[in-house]
């Protein structure tokens, strides 16, 4: 015979409270979102314009007043409609799935980054836009936090299996392509309104400063081959080293005449240091494994060398990445690329991901927590707080930067390879496959895998429409 428990009437209030539709203290979820969507009904209607490198690069060729502001307007109000149809995507999906504590953040980032474009006046003078530059660089910082949990709201989607991985990917790869733009699109802005001020101090508007044919703008700098190579794998294997400190370190060797390329920056040290990463790594643990008594064979004094191949031609360029790792087994090879795990496998990338070292999620969103105009008509602006440890960093990669500047480098190169998430070269192929590229890998299991990259120059005549993804 069954015995009813009874609960208090006070613990079960503190249950209905629990199944509100809307989280507590939520500025964006509340009983009133129903009400401001019309707002965004009417953004989403208009369409995003289609853009290339190119299109922004004529902005910077010759920079003058009517120009800058001419730029400005357009980031304030293509931002506006690009996020409000992000939000409308977001909002088509299951409930299991933007119900998601992580996905809901993003959500609520998107939200509040969408109220606040839309509330910006048109910018009628420099001072407006000086202003307005410090409310897009607050919004680059403000939104590092929304990526670490775009990645974990994928690893729980994968443990619930919410979605099909093909839906999974799909939804990563438009999430990820788009918030590249909206970055690069703001970031060009940032950059050119410092060149134009900085150019203006040294009284050089008057000269005729003519950028070089294959300008794409000031967020994009001249990359090494070769140079970008080395920085990834110096910063690597300083860290293995401490790892593995009796093992010899795998050489690299690279096999090809330098060259330079406009790129962005920490977008191509991201590709590299992943790829790079992955090829030691898996260089030095078969090495390890070979040198056991068990394994019958020629014994070697240090691991194998890692061969990068470069080819540079008008158009494009080529590096293979060649290593002795042990290859991957054949019926693995469809999850290299793919967001998507069993659950077990979720489920332990996700346990790594809140063991690394100094993440320390914060209980609101950064964008939710402050207003960026605390007088509209002054223009003043509230700072942001700085991020924590391993957010700021994750998030870091996504900003441009000078090539002096190696904060990035060092914080994806001391990332601990004992917390592997699983993203990585899902990450990888999105970058690449965004900026006309491709990523692609062969592998020969027992022996080693060879990563081919391809990347398109930039700021071409056959330039595809990098920036239309809304």
């Amino acid at each position: 015979m069954s015995v009813t428990k009874k609960i208090p009437v006070a613990e079960m209030v503190k249950g209905i409270e629990s199944l509100k539709p809307y989280r507590e203290g939520s500025f964006i979820l509340n009983e009133q979102h129903f009400y401001q969507n019309s707002t965004l009904e009417n953004w989403s209607k208009k369409e995003a314009h289609p853009v290339t490198l190119r299109h922004l690069a004529n902005f910077g060729k010759k920079i003058t007043n009517e120009k800058l502001l001419a730029s400005a307007n357009f980031v304030r109000t293509e931002l506006t409609t690009r996020l409000s149809l992000k939000i409308r995507e977001l909002q088509c999906l299951p409930y299991e799935i933007t119900s998601n504590y992580h996905i809901s953040q993003v959500y609520q980032s998107y939200y509040h980054c969408f109220d606040a474009f839309r509330k910006v006046e048109k910018i009628e003078s420099l001072e407006d836009n000086k202003g307005f530059c410090e409310f897009l660089e607050n919004m680059l910082s403000d939104h590092y936090i929304v990526l670490p949990h775009l990645m974990m709201g994928a690893l729980e989607v994968s443990v619930l299996q919410n979605m099909s991985p093909e839906d999974l990917d799909k939804f990563m790869s438009s999430m990820l392509r788009s918030r590249i733009s909206r970055r690069v699109i703001m970031d060009q802005h940032v950059c050119m309104s410092k060149t134009f001020e900085d150019s203006k101090k040294l009284q050089n508007l008057d000269d005729d400063q003519v950028k070089p044919p294959d300008y794409v703008g000031e967020a994009f700098q001249y990359c090494s081959a070769h140079e970008h190579l080395n920085k990834s794998y110096k910063s690597i294997i300083t860290f293995l080293q401490s790892i593995y400190p009796n093992v010899e370190m795998p050489e690299l060797k690279i096999i090809g005449d330098d060259f330079k390329f406009q790129f962005m920056t920490n977008h191509l040290i991201y590709i590299f240091t992943e790829i790079l990463r992955n090829a030691l790594k898996r260089t030095i643990e078969q090495y390890i494994k070979l040198q056991d008594p068990i394994n019958i064979g020629v014994k070697s004094d240090k691991p194998p060398p890692v061969c990068v191949y470069i080819v540079n031609t008008k158009y494009e360029m080529t590096f293979k990445f060649s290593d002795q790792g042990g290859g991957i087994p054949f019926e693995k090879m469809d999850k290299v690329w793919s967001f998507s795990k069993t659950p077990e496998v979720a489920k332990l990338h996700l346990n790594n991901f809140y063991a690394l070292p100094n993440l320390d999620l914060p209980e609101r969103l950064p964008i939710t927590s402050h207003q960026y105009f605390k007088n509209r008509n002054e223009m003043e602006i509230l700072k942001p707080s700085e991020l924590p440890g391993v957010l700021a960093n994750i998030g870091e990669m996504e900003r441009s930067r000078s090539e002096k500047d190696n904060s990035t480098l060092s914080s994806l190169a001391s990332r601990p390879f004992e917390y592997t998430l699983g993203i990585s070269m899902p990450m990888c192929k999105v970058y690449t496959d965004y900026w006309n590229g491709t990523l692609d890998m062969a592998t020969i299991d027992g022996y080693g895998c060879d990563v081919f990259l391809r990347l398109k120059k930039l700021g071409g005549t056959n330039d595809k429409l990098q920036l239309d993804k809304a």
